[in-house]
């Protein structure tokens, strides 16, 4: 998520940086300074919304109803080199408002505090909930006398103690338009008055969530922009295809944040579909901060042989939607607005890495890049430069172009069904949370005829809202699932698959879709029909994998549906693992991930470092860092330790997937070998370097 300060290696080349001072330091720029430097859109202006004091360390934000915007602050987050009481719960989410209609926020309130990092946030019909970190509990929060305090909080979903660095903790409350709520490795809803747990899903990504107007998730890791779309929520994950030039970052500021030199992204998160029209020839793109890089670079999508595929938007070749040059310029966070507008939080600050890859004089054997960027760091002055933070809206000049300020709150179920069709993504997401989280039956007539609307996002919404107040009938889906649009005939495949056995006539509509010319649609039918276990699905699944050339998205899913070898099945969840962490830095354990022309860590086939159970399984708990014998180093740095983060069996369940399949263990470890490797190493509180490890054996 977040990456330390520190300039490139020491060059012949002076620094050439707005915020360089005489005495060789670099001083923040106000926030006025810092905005003339922002390069933005032809066509668009960077407006300041917040500043400090209104806001500090913003990290995530959520718009309520009315739009007013809660923020969260992380008041303690590396306040020093040395994450002094990080973890101590003085944390804050603040209220702002806009009292005078301007587009600046003119009002703060402190709604809740006493918070351990909260990072993830979402405001619901009459209640805002929160997630801190170290903790999967989810709290909600109710202003009872409407003073921007928050009057009483309770626990909205039950949790415990997480373990793990909070950069790769559960993150993001997102509502979708499949009336569920979620988080990167969590899907939830808001049903009978109360948050329910529905399932976990693959980890879709490290920090951020967004989705399109068809439900696909959008996921992300440090050094991959964008991930895991392929599917409607909750379904089983693929990720298409990108080119390599989406990773490539323009940036223009001179202070490098990366660990090791380079021009590729290296923090992503916090991303965001741009669904509105205020963004014209862009709507439809994905954009996401990289706050090392200092940009927010943006993403399209083409379809090549029935997959959309990730590719660089062609009006930025050689620049970036935005970017500045400014030192202390760290967007974190995007969202779109009630106005239409793309919110941005930049945390304005020197160190956005968490103490354990940001080394210092008090650590022992670190890594000596990492140990030169502390000095730089130090020597510049950034190491103080916190307590800050903006936030900001990327905006059309033309200001008529802006929706006006909502008032949700006040409208009934069925004045909202009118706005499910609105051309503002926002007003379309808020519309249909309120009218199923408010489970108000008095909207189902309104709904019905909006299922006739001229509108394809009306009609689609419509038909979620009804789903959702169990009042569609089979025969309004079986009219979806001829819709002339294919986002709507997705959904109703998908809302179908939950019907089909109560139906024959809707299996019969499910497989007449075979043909269907929408690679979306036939992506949602492959994934639907694999769940319909009767003969005439099974032959038309045979029908769509047989098809010469077959669609890429069918082929896509049929790679990542194949079950595993028998020999790894009984290690199903350590691959669970395996693709929803360990790939962000390891790829897919055979080629491994490319950054910059070489590898971010180590690939795991014909590696005989693993073939020693103790070896692998001691990397996992206490990670490991610096070099693995002469001259082999990698991208990443580091390994961090996951004891703290999974259990025993979790452990064993990983380590026996990769051991395993890559290095031909015939006795598989056990929860009690990973329990005793744990108790013997309990006071080791760094991670191996590589000749720790060979002391080991």
């Amino acid at each position: 998520m977040l990456i330390g300060c520190f300039v490139a290696a020491a060059s012949a080349e002076p620094l050439n940086s707005p915020n360089l001072q005489k005495d060789g330091t670099l001083r923040p720029l106000s926030a006025q300074d810092s905005q003339k430097l922002i390069e933005v859109p032809a066509g668009f202006q960077l407006e300041l919304v917040a500043s400090e004091p209104m806001v500090q360390e913003p990290v995530c934000f959520a718009f309520d109803p009315d739009g007013a915007l809660f923020v969260c602050e992380w008041n303690t987050y590396m306040q020093d080199q040395y994450a002094t009481g990080q973890f101590e719960p003085k944390c804050r989410v603040v209220k702002l408002e806009d009292t005078n209609g301007d587009g600046t926020f003119d009002k703060r309130a402190v709604f809740a505090d006493s918070l351990m990092l909260p990072r993830s946030i979402i405001a619901l019909h009459d209640r805002i909930l929160v997630r801190m970190s170290n903790d999967n509990t989810i709290w909600a929060f109710f202003d009872d006398n409407k003073d921007g305090v928050a009057d009483r909080k309770e626990v909205a979903l039950a949790g415990g103690p997480v373990g793990g660095n909070i950069e790769h903790q559960d993150d993001s409350l997102v509502w979708n338009v499949d009336n569920r709520i979620y988080e990167t490795s969590r899907a939830l809803r808001f049903k009978d008055g109360k948050l329910q747990a529905v399932k976990n899903i693959p980890r879709y990504g490290q920090w951020g969530l967004a989705h399109d107007d068809v439900g696909r998730l959008y996921g992300s890791g440090n050094s991959v922009p964008v991930q895991g779309w392929q599917s409607l929520g909750g379904y089983p994950n693929a990720t298409p295809p990108s080119e390599d030039a989406v990773k490539y970052a323009n940036f223009i500021c001179e202070v490098d944040d990366a660990t090791d030199p380079g021009h590729e992204v290296t923090a992503t998160g916090g991303q965001t579909m741009l669904r509105t029209r205020q963004f014209g020839r862009y709507t439809g793109s994905y954009v996401i901060p990289d706050p090392v890089r200092r940009c927010v670079k943006i993403v399209a999508f083409e379809e090549r042989d029935g997959v959309r595929v990730a590719v660089p938007h062609p009006d930025f070749k050689g620049t970036e939607f935005i970017r500045s040059p400014d030192t202390y310029f760290r967007p974190v966070w995007t969202d779109i607005g009630p106005d239409g507008g793309l919110y941005i939080a930049d945390m304005s600050r020197g160190i956005v890495q968490e103490s354990q890859w940001f080394p210092t004089e008090r650590t022992q054997d670190p890594n000596p890049r990492w140990i030169a960027r502390y000095y730089r760091a130090k020597e510049w002055n950034m190491l103080g430069v916190h307590q800050r933070g903006r936030i900001w809206r990327l905006v059309p000049k033309d200001r008529k172009l802006l929706d006006p300020r909502p008032a949700f709150t006040a409208k009934s179920s069925t004045e909202l069904v009118g706005l499910l069709g609105h051309p503002n993504g926002w007003w379309r997401d808020t519309a249909q949370k309120l009218i199923v989280c408010r489970e108000d039956r008095s909207a189902v007539p309104a709904l019905r005829t909006a299922l006739t609307d001229a509108s394809p996002n009306s009609r689609l919404l419509a038909m979620r809202c009804l789903q959702s107040l169990d009042s569609l009938t089979f025969a309004e889906v079986a009219t979806a699932l001829k819709d002339a649009d294919e986002n709507v005939r997705t959904t109703a495949i998908a809302i179908a698959e939950t019907m089909v056995a109560q139906s024959p006539d809707l299996e019969a509509a499910l497989v007449s879709l075979a043909a269907d010319p929408s690679s979306t649609v036939l992506s949602q039918l492959y994934t639907t029909l694999r769940t319909v276990h009767t003969p005439a699905a099974a032959k038309t699944l045979k029908a769509l994998e047989d098809t010469k050339p077959v669609n890429g998205s069918v082929a896509l899913l049929q790679k990542a549906g194949q079950k595993l070898p028998k020999e790894l099945e009984p290690y199903r969840a350590g691959y669970t693992i395996f693709t929803g962490f360990c790939k962000e830095c390891h790829g897919d354990g055979v080629n491994g991930l490319k950054v910059e022309g070489g590898l971010m860590a180590p690939v795991f086939a014909k590696n005989n470092r693993i073939k020693d159970p103790s070896y692998l399984v001691h990397v996992l708990l206490k990670g490991l860092q610096g070099p693995l014998g002469t001259g082999e180093t990698y991208a990443a740095g580091m390994m961090p330790p996951l004891e703290t983060m999974y259990k025993d069996d979790q452990l064993a369940a990983v380590a026996n997937y990769i051991g395993v399949q890559w290095a031909g263990w015939k006795t598989p470890v056990t929860a009690e070998d990973v329990a005793k490797w744990r108790a013997e190493t309990k006071d080791k509180q760094t991670p191996y370097t590589f000749e720790e490890l060979k002391g080991l054996r």
